[in-house]
């Protein structure tokens, strides 16, 4: 009894103590922040307004290389599966840095932070520490700011899970932190080992602006999506299974368009094969529901380019390293 006590009660622990706005709402306070504009539903850029569309740059970093267990990032249950070695698959964190010609650059994720890099345990605290010692950082999230030519104007999360906040200790205070709904409130049992964690990570910013799907439009076969700068060259896609609030991010570039499915799709081998994400997911027929969306999304527009959340090609990372 004492047992389902506390399990009980360790249930009962969210994923993060940190405030949360909605961001529709915050936008209307673009111009307080010190980090420069912020996006805001509704508004059109200089360069729109002109009739001239607008195009983000692109960069896509490997911020840290690690291994997790396949049964992770793959659905071990589903058939197309059966062959697959059950071993530890190679991953990356990966930063992608998209700049706005007038809105300066935001980064989708954080991968890691210079204390990371340089040995420290980054925000891990307790049994995290150990958890994480393994990671293998390539470049912080503080040196990918460096060299940009624009100043930072907010980080978009794909989702609230460790290894996506890590990078948040090299983001300056008062920069806007974006995420979908749902993600810092979730409650799982698993909080009580991390939640300090994500509180070190989370510590010394503002509230996270939350994306207010529930009242977005869709956009062709998602549901709901926000056009994040309000002239069509960003777009925040819900896609929830992973975690409630899961984002994907659909950018214009003058590369052409660019889909960052987040954990919708952990690798490439699984976009490809249609399998969905397995342990790290917590509701799996949501996931597979997404994920069929944002396919059905790249089959009626093929020449969008797809980054799956932790692979950036090469031939040392994802699933083929096993067969």
């Amino acid at each position: 009894m004492r047992t389902l006590l506390i399990l009980a009660s360790l249930t009962a622990c969210a994923t993060v103590r940190h405030p949360e706005v909605p961001a529709s709402a915050a936008a209307t306070a673009a111009s307080t922040q010190p980090n420069g504009p912020q996006p805001a539903q509704g508004s059109r850029s200089a360069t729109e307004s002109r009739g001239i569309p607008v195009l983000l740059t692109h960069e896509a970093v490997v911020s840290a290389r690690w291994a997790v267990p396949v049964k992770g990032v793959l659905d071990l249950d589903d058939p197309a599966t059966a062959d697959l070695p059950k071993a530890d698959v190679p991953i990356v964190l990966p930063v992608h840095v998209l700049t706005h010609p007038d809105h300066g650059v935001f980064v989708v994720d954080t991968g890691v932070g210079r204390d990371i890099a340089a040995g420290g345990p980054g925000p891990a605290r307790g049994l995290v520490k150990g958890f994480l010692s393994d990671i293998e950082a390539v470049e912080p999230l503080a040196d990918i700011l460096e060299r940009q030519e624009a100043p930072l104007g907010g980080v978009l999360l794909t989702h609230v899970h460790l290894d996506h906040v890590l990078g948040l200790t090299d983001v300056p205070a008062g920069t806007p932190i974006y995420a979908g709904p749902g993600d810092l409130t979730l409650r799982s049992f698993t909080n009580a080992l991390t939640r300090g964690t994500f509180a070190a990570a989370f510590e010394g910013h503002e509230a996270v602006r939350t994306w207010a799907f529930a009242d977005a439009p869709s956009h062709g076969p998602v549901e709901h999506a926000i056009d994040v700068f309000g002239d069509g060259s960003l777009l925040a896609l819900h896609v929830p299974g992973h975690t409630p609030g899961s984002t994907a991010y659909l950018a214009r570039t003058a590369d052409g368009a660019k889909l960052f499915t987040g954990d919708c799709s952990h690798t490439q081998w699984g976009w490809e094969h249609d399998v969905t994400p397995g342990t790290y997911t917590i509701d799996h027929d949501a996931n597979a529901h997404s994920l069929a969306t944002l396919k059905a999304l790249v089959d009626a527009q093929p020449d969008i380019e797809v980054f799956v959340g932790h692979e950036l090609g090469g031939a040392d990372t994802g699933v083929q390293t096993l067969l």
